[in-house]
């Protein structure tokens, strides 16, 4: 912030040298100048007199008496030094325009800055992060009070500001404001209108407000984000609703065990399509009793210091069976900025269906940092794994820490 106003200074001395230079230069003409360019005229003057006279657009004597004329012009603008004596005089009588516009300079500057600038927006920078430095809960939701003050008066000033919206959006949402939250997540949609995440939730915020009705805008709004992003977790959990709705219960099944092995499997959320998965399974007969008996494997998965990588790298966690394919049983990605981290494995993660941890009794863990962002061993991604793993007597979590980097031949 510092550096900045340094640079406004620095800018604002230079233009007023700009101003200031007009009067203090010396007021003197030099005289060569002034007759050189007085000669030019008159010669551009004979030229076009010329060129007139050769095309008959005057005669002889209109050519010679305006002639006379240009030269009688040169003669006076040579010998009087009248226009010389009158720049002088002018600049010193408009001396006291100096200082006036020497203060003007900064304020006029200074004012733009205000309103096209982006003060407002370092501002908001700064409560940021003294909201996440607060010391305590009083400190904090003062901070947060003015932070999102700030906020809603910056995106009315910069509408086009699409992370100020997602941020009103996300606020309101904590304050169990939907209809603000939606209106939102709507103006975000008008500067973003293909982002998937942004439509699910603007479709979940209208299927709130609509009392949990698929009214034509919630539709409207959850197909296009299907389209879009069809792994979203929040869009899926939707259709897996509306399908249920429509008695379609393995297709409800289907979108929300998908949506299911995206998230943390202790959550509310996984908690709810856990219920909603065993109604439809017993709306078509069938007893969930796997999913009762289904093993749970905790990992806890962390990165050795001494790897550099990207925080948006992908991890693949995975437990194999130590015989046969090489499909993994159960599989969760993460995102490597994310760790060290705990999950829980179970026959919910299960990659293909029937093909889960209730099949086998020994499995192989692996967790594997991808540098390119593929779910296939490439040559150079770092890995940690545990090649014997007994389901029926395992009492503690597994620990994989990722440090040993895969060589060119892939081997494991």
């Amino acid at each position: 912030m510092i550096t900045l106003w340094l640079l406004i200074t620095g800018l604002l001395v230079l233009a007023s040298f700009f101003l200031v230079y007009p009067f203090v230069r010396h007021g003197r003409v030099d005289q060569g100048e002034v007759l050189a360019a007085n000669l030019q005229i008159f010669r551009d003057q004979q030229s076009q007199l010329d060129n007139q006279l050769k095309q008959q657009q005057i005669d002889q004597a209109q050519h010679q008496q305006l002639l006379t004329e240009a030269k009688q012009l040169l003669l006076s603008n040579t010998e009087d030094p009248e226009p010389q004596q009158t720049i002088v005089t002018e600049n010193k009588q408009a001396v006291w325009l100096l200082p006036v516009a020497l203060l003007l300079l900064p304020l006029f500057c200074l004012g733009v800055y205000q309103y096209i600038g982006a003060s407002a927006d370092q501002r908001i920078i700064e409560l940021i992060q003294q909201t996440s430095e607060a010391k305590d809960s009083a400190q904090s939701a003062e901070l947060q009070t003015q932070l999102y003050a700030a906020v809603e008066k910056r995106a009315e000033q910069r509408p086009d500001n699409i992370y100020y919206w997602i941020l009103l959006a996300k606020r309101a949402i904590q304050q169990n404001d939907l209809p603000s939250a939606a209106f939102n997540y709507a103006q975000a949609i008008t500067l973003s209108p293909d982002d998937g995440y942004l439509l699910g939730q603007y479709a979940e915020i209208l299927f709130m407000l609509a009392n949990s009705q698929f009214t034509d805008d919630v539709l409207l709004a959850l197909d296009k984000a299907f389209a879009i992003d069809s792994s979203n977790p929040t869009v899926l959990g939707l259709k897996g609703i509306q399908a249920f709705e429509a008695q379609q219960w393995q297709l409800a099944i289907t979108y929300w065990q998908e949506a299911q092995r995206q998230m943390d499997q202790n959550s509310a959320t996984a908690t709810a399509l856990k219920y909603g998965i065993a109604r439809a399974q017993k709306r078509l007969g069938i007893q969930p009793k796997e999913a009762a008996a289904s093993p749970q494997i905790e990992i806890t998965v962390s990165i050795d210091k001494s790897i550099v990588f990207n925080p948006e790298q992908s991890v693949f966690v995975a437990l194999v069976a130590t015989s046969g394919a090489p499909m993994p049983l159960a599989a969760r990605k993460l995102r490597a900025g994310d760790l060290p981290t705990a999950i829980t494995l179970s026959n919910a993660d299960a990659v293909v269906a029937g093909y889960n941890l209730s099949s086998v009794s020994e499995v192989k863990a692996i967790a594997r940092l991808s540098q390119t962002g593929s779910a296939t061993p490439q040559a150079g991604d770092w890995e940690s794994a545990i090649s014997l793993v007994d389901l029926g007597s395992l009492k503690q979590p597994l620990s994989l820490q990722i440090s040993r980097q895969i060589n060119i031949n892939l081997t494991r």
